[in-house]
């Protein structure tokens, strides 16, 4: 999940909590981030700035490669998409 602050988060939808977290910025023709996987080990440290190569964007989807050379494909999803862990009455 991208947010318009800057933060972004990878979960696992419909109800999973976040696996990693980092910050972003449009660059135009790629996306840069840091990555730190929960529980953050080693978060004193500066997280390297990676890059995620934009090969398609569309208002409903953006293509990108990694670092590795991995596609990475993201969705817009639809604003209920995310729901409250089990056990958890709300975000």
């Amino acid at each position: 999940m991208f947010f318009a602050d800057g933060y972004y988060a990878e979960v696992q939808l419909p109800d999973g909590g976040p696996a990693a977290v980092g910050i972003w910025r449009d660059e135009g023709d790629a996306i840069a981030y840091t990555h730190a996987h929960m529980p953050f080990e080693g978060h004193e440290r500066p997280m390297r700035v990676r890059h995620l190569t934009i090969e398609e964007r569309t208002a409903e989807k953006l293509t990108t490669r990694n670092y590795r050379g991995v596609t990475r494909t993201f969705h817009r999803c639809p604003a209920n998409s995310l729901k409250v862990p089990a056990g958890q009455d709300a975000h």
